[in-house]
């Protein structure tokens, strides 16, 4: 496992969840923070906020998948089953600078 990768993770029932913790927390430690993440199906009209990133074939997804990126949970890594992609390069940048924005820590 490795920063940036989708796996399926249990919050709220199975959903793909992006792995944020640190490479060195993922490998030393049980706990690892992670993105929820809600598959669209087609047809489902929905536009994303500020705060939202959207994945999609090029991650590794069959379907279109909103990850909401001001809302973090954390999961026991041996919770997570099957790896079913990683975010690419380009929307890594995005999806941080939406958590920083929308962690709004103590208002900086």
């Amino acid at each position: 496992m490795k920063p940036w990768e989708i796996w399926t993770g249990d919050v709220y029932g199975p959903h793909p969840v992006v792995l944020v913790s640190a490479a060195r927390r993922i490998q030393r430690k049980q706990r690892v923070v992670v993105l929820k993440c809600t598959t669209l199906r087609p047809g489902d009209p929905w536009k994303p906020d500020e705060l939202q990133a959207v994945l999609d074939q090029e991650d590794g997804l069959e379907l279109r998948t909103r990850c909401d990126c001001d809302l973090l949970f954390t999961l026991e890594k041996g919770s997570l089953t099957q790896k079913r992609g990683e975010i690419q390069y380009e929307r890594r940048r995005d999806i941080s600078r939406k958590i920083l924005q929308g962690l709004a820590l103590a208002g900086l």
